[in-house]
């Protein structure tokens, strides 16, 4: 199934859509499995395409659902079963119980996930919390990075019809008892508002709102919290301050202002972010944004509160802190409404107390003590494993200057002993340009990961370990064709051009066996191309580079989320470009149908190829069959690294080598989608 960019309401749409069909496509099937099962009789082929189109239906089912990746294998070993002709009646129930069984599956793990949003009354997926939260406090180095928060659920948090957050639905679910009697207003204070909580007041006719932001315009007025001398004492009814107080430095004066403006009758929904199991309060004001990412678990907080200590500043402040959760509201309205265990708010009233607080015992304390435990040997761990990564840093460290030592003969620059090595001979960058510009030929790529595939070893996540593979690289490496060019990295010599970081690179990678084994597939008589035509990181290298498609008819065969020249101006000047789509990982897998779509284009076209190892052996084979094809590698990347003046990742195309570059954002590019011709991935 193909990604296509799509709102969140959109997608909720799409889900329900689908999972509407499952009950009648479960019934198709066992009226299949009646005929073929126990009447004896065997399908006939528009059958068996019906059965293929259920099998579709649920492999793009599973990919819209994200479901597990052993129930998505079982979808995809269905759908590759039907493939075959099944005329054997033992065959065919066999296929058709395997097919109920695994839509019963799907239709309970699905099930499972189907909810109603309180705040808009939709029938929603709720959208998972985003993923970067734990990926950014993982890579600054908070100690609770995985723990669980209060209302910030993993998987319901947001809406994707009417956007409200998990704490959100909760406030409305409690705000909806709250009812002013006859024709009596109640007056509600919102701080530092929520579109969704706006959206709710201004809904309700027995609501006044207002709403109030130190630095927010468009409220109603402005207002430091802990500063509220305009309002008079006792002028709400509700107050709503949520995720407010670890952004203000005196959350003590703070909070006794939000008892003074409050009705003796009224109630202020206080939330903070809470740690489950975390009793004790941590603050620091005036911390750059890494440091509170670090401490506190978010760029612009400055304190993260432990339960506990939050409950008593609260009771310090004067107030009478109502703890409520599923036994409030019941667990079936969690059920149905995508709540969990976790999803506890705090009301602060000053007179009226909504639940009795538990008298402590030792149940209730052993349980605080096993959950705060918990959280310690979490944090503890986390530490550990920050420990686990110092050490490799060093021992890293160690290993460049043993792997430098081993290097060292072929870095040194004395002849008399350089007489005794022996490099591959590599053209210049500026030659290799002229051979593919001037004489049309192709270029097949070979760096460290290309040779790691061929001696057998696990080189990048993009690509696994391929026999098949090892053995077309080494075919193409090895070929002795005019019209191609097998281009290496120039890392055998001299590494004094080189960053500091990608020398140590090659220092740890080219030990002497390893070089070795290079040198016993290379040819000593060879002039080799230059690799590193792909990497432009100079507007000159930028402008050369282009003089291969200047002008030019070009096919784009790149890895799905690759998308090279979008959003930049690298390819501006040729003259049309379509794009074969293929898969961002083990792209070989799909080699055949990749290769022959390609070969359908005209041979005067230009072959751009961007697609790890796997472009390599398609250069190689398209040029035997009469195209130029050029295996482009990260030129695209380059080019955006070069612009930017950072190697880190770029947020809509995929990379293997900056940190977290497998996690693309979509796009909605007109006319990247319709250079499309086909899509593989």
């Amino acid at each position: 199934m193909e990604k296509a960019e799509y709102s969140p309401k959109e997608m909720n749409q799409m889900k329900w859509q689908v999972y509407s069909q499952l009950p009648q496509l479960e019934q198709n099937i066992l009226v299949r499995y009646q005929e073929v099962k126990e009447n004896g009789i065997p399908w006939e082929e528009n059958v068996q395409a019906e059965l293929v189109t259920i099998a579709d239906v649920l492999c793009n089912c599973a990919l819209l659902f994200a479901v597990p990746s052993k129930l998505q294998e079982k979808c995809g070993q269905i759908r590759k079963a039907l493939e075959r002709k099944l005329r054997e009646t033992e065959e065919q129930g066999a296929i058709l119980e395997n097919l109920f069984e695994t839509m019963e599956l799907l239709e309970e793990y699905i099930g499972q996930r189907a909810k109603k949003c309180n705040a808009c009354n939709s029938d929603v997926f709720f959208t998972p919390i985003l993923a970067g939260y734990e990926s950014t406090r993982k890579r600054c180095g908070f100690l609770y990075w995985n723990a669980d928060f209060q209302l910030e659920s993993k998987e319901n948090y947001g809406c994707p019809v009417c956007g409200a957050y998990d704490r959100d639905r909760l406030m409305i679910a409690f705000l909806e008892e709250v009812r002013a009697e006859g024709n009596e207003k109640l007056r509600m204070l919102h701080v530092a508002p929520s579109p969704a909580i706006e959206r709710y007041a201004l809904g309700r006719d027995d609501i006044l709102y207002e709403s109030t932001d130190l630095m927010l315009e468009g409220v109603t007025f402005q207002a430091d919290l802990q500063h509220m001398d305009m309002v008079a004492d006792a002028t709400y009814d509700i107050i709503v301050c949520s995720h407010v107080l670890e952004h203000v430095e005196n959350d003590a004066k703070a909070m006794r202002e939000l008892r003074r403006i409050l009705k003796p009758d009224g109630v202020c929904l206080v939330l903070v972010p809470l740690i489950v199991g975390k009793r004790d309060t941590e603050e620091q004001w005036g911390c750059s944004i890494e440091e509170n990412w670090r401490r506190f678990g978010q760029g612009d907080h400055s304190r993260l509160y432990g339960k506990e200590d939050f409950i008593r500043r609260l009771q310090d402040a004067g107030f009478y802190v109502n703890e409520l959760g599923k036994d409030w509201f019941g667990e079936a309205f969690y059920q149905e409404y995508g709540f969990d265990d976790l999803s506890i708010m705090y009301v602060a009233t000053k007179e009226i107390k909504l639940v009795e607080q538990e008298e402590e015992n030792f149940g209730l304390e052993l349980a605080k003590l096993r959950q705060e435990n918990k959280l310690l040997r979490q944090a503890l761990n986390n530490l550990n494993d920050q420990l686990s990564g110092l050490r490799k840093s060093a021992g890293n460290d160690f290993a460049i200057l043993f792997h430098a030592q081993d290097n060292l003969g072929y870095e040194i620059s004395d002849r008399k002993f350089q007489e005794n090595l022996w490099y591959p001979k590599i053209m210049s960058a500026e030659d290799t340009f002229r051979e593919i510009i001037e004489n049309k030929k192709s270029i097949a790529r070979f760096g460290d990961g290309e040779f790691g595939i061929i001696f057998g070893e696990q080189r990048w996540r993009f690509q696994g370990k391929n026999e098949k593979l090892a053995e077309r690289l080494k075919e193409a490496l090895q070929s002795k064709q005019e019209n191609i060019l097998i281009g290496l990295n120039d890392f055998y010599g001299d590494l004094s051009t080189w960053t500091k970081r990608a020398a140590d690179g090659v220092r740890i990678y080219l030990t002497p066996e390893i070089r070795k084994k290079h040198y016993e597939l290379l040819d000593r008589d060879r002039a080799y191309a230059c690799a590193n035509i792909s990497r432009n990181e100079t507007p000159e290298g930028v402008k050369r580079q282009k003089q291969i498609w200047e002008g030019r008819d070009c096919v784009f065969i790149e890895g799905f989320q690759t998308r090279m020249g979008v959003g930049n101006d690298l390819f501006d000047n040729a003259k049309s470009i379509v794009r074969i789509l293929c898969p961002a990982e083990n792209a070989f897998d799909r080699y055949e149908d990749i290769y022959n779509e390609a070969l359908k284009q005209p041979k005067d076209r230009l072959m751009l190829i961007a697609l790890g190892p796997t472009a390599s052996v398609l250069a190689y084979d398209l040029a035997l069959q009469g195209y130029q094809a050029i295996d482009i590698g990260h030129a695209d990347l380059s080019y955006e690294w070069m612009l930017r003046g950072n190697h880190n990742r770029v947020p809509q195309k995929y990379s293997n080598e900056a940190p977290e570059g497998y996690l693309v954002e979509e796009i909605c590019d007109e006319t990247y989608e319709s250079q499309i011709i086909a899509d593989f991935h």
